[in-house]
């Protein structure tokens, strides 16, 4: 039988690899530049628990993630800082749902503590500027690098062809289903084909006539240093902005938008660079709220572009065209789906029945569109 072609080398595409590694057929990997090099490169990493509207299926999801995680990181195969994710109020109506958010929580089983403003001070957060917080403090950041790395590697140990700087331009059908797929290095036979090309999945999905709600959105990210050291857990605050520590005296500033609704269709190969407006608000919140972080000198800075939904969950799962495959729109939230998105894709192509994966598969499956 022809392999199972997966186009994309970012995070996902390396989970999908490494699932696919013990596959009754050979697998190849397509990556176009070097894996890890699009939006995984430029996430921020961070494991996260908080949920702005808790699902329960969502929250197994990432426990599944999580344990999958922990295990290989206490065996040391790449590194994870704990370090918790806050979720701050500064204002009463957000406080009400902050509260609202703890207590939603909590009954999932999830480990969160609610903080009064005077606790957010441990991370140089004026308590003048907040009323309070909710604490996960479970969370934290990996390096994304090492775990792609470590996908691919045992994927290339078991037989898998890892392919880089070769695109994929168009994928080949006949008589309804996947025939192969065009690479910038020849054409290749394909029983199945896996899009998991992160925010240039649309192009993969227009050479096959396939339709999927998927839209992005910027991320911008500034990178701050300090003159002292600095403690500060992945922070969001009202209108979207974020801070995270890196290492000891450097932070991340952020913006996390995933509104389906006011997302765009961008093109990922034009060079996005981060706006004045986006400056300005970070310097306004560091000024009200983080003070100790006002005169922090800006080092670097990036824009990834983040793939959403409309309803925030990945879509994951086969199309109408017979052996094509989707894992995409992961709406920020890559790094935490991608060990369960590799596995339910995986048991989807090779047609297992007894995978673990199979609870997660209507959560994210594309027919939930219709």
């Amino acid at each position: 039988m022809a392999p199972i072609v997966v186009v994309g080398g970012g995070i996902v595409g390396a989970s999908v690899a490494f699932h696919l590694r013990n596959a009754d057929r050979d697998v190849i990997l397509y990556e176009r530049d070097t894996p890890g090099a699009g939006t995984t490169g430029d996430s921020i990493a961070q494991f996260v628990t908080h949920q702005e509207d808790p699902d329960p299926t969502e929250y197994r999801l990432r426990e599944r993630a999580w344990e999958w995680y922990s295990e290989h990181a206490a065996a040391g195969r790449f590194s994870f800082e704990q370090i918790g994710t806050l979720h701050a109020a500064g204002s009463p109506e957000t406080m009400t749902h902050v509260e609202d958010l703890v207590a939603r929580h909590r009954e999932l089983g999830v480990d969160v503590e609610l903080r009064s403003a005077a606790d957010l001070a441990e991370f140089g957060i004026a308590p003048s500027a907040v009323e309070g917080g909710a604490y996960f403090p479970r969370d934290g950041y990996l390096d994304p690098a090492e775990i792609v790395q470590y996908f691919l590697g045992e994927a290339a140990d078991a037989g898998v062809g890892i392919e880089t700087g070769v695109a994929v331009t168009d994928v080949l059908t006949e008589g309804g289903a996947v025939a192969g797929v065009e690479t910038s290095d020849g054409t290749v036979e394909a029983s199945a084909v896996v899009n998991a090309a992160g925010p240039w999945s649309g192009r993969i999905d227009d050479m096959v006539g396939v339709s999927l709600p998927i839209r992005h959105t910027y991320g911008p990210i500034l990178v701050l240093r300090a003159d002292h050291e600095v403690r500060m857990p992945l922070t969001f605050f009202d209108e979207g902005y974020y801070l995270r520590e890196e290492g000891r005296d450097q932070v991340f500033a952020g913006r996390f938008a995933v509104d389906y609704g006011n997302a765009h269709d961008l093109d990922p190969d034009r060079v996005h660079r981060i706006d004045q407006e986006f400056h300005l608000g970070v310097g306004d919140l560091l000024a009200t709220t983080v003070p100790n972080l006002a005169d922090a000198d800006v080092t670097g800075e990036w824009v990834g572009l983040r793939t959403v939904t409309p309803d925030g969950h990945p879509i994951v799962g086969p199309t109408g065209l017979d052996g094509y495959y989707v894992a995409c729109g992961m709406s920020g939230y890559g790094i935490v789906r991608a060990p369960v998105v590799g596995e339910v894709l995986a048991d989807l192509v090779t047609d297992a029945t007894d995978g673990t994966g199979g609870e997660f598969r209507d959560h994210v499956s594309p027919d939930r569109f219709g």
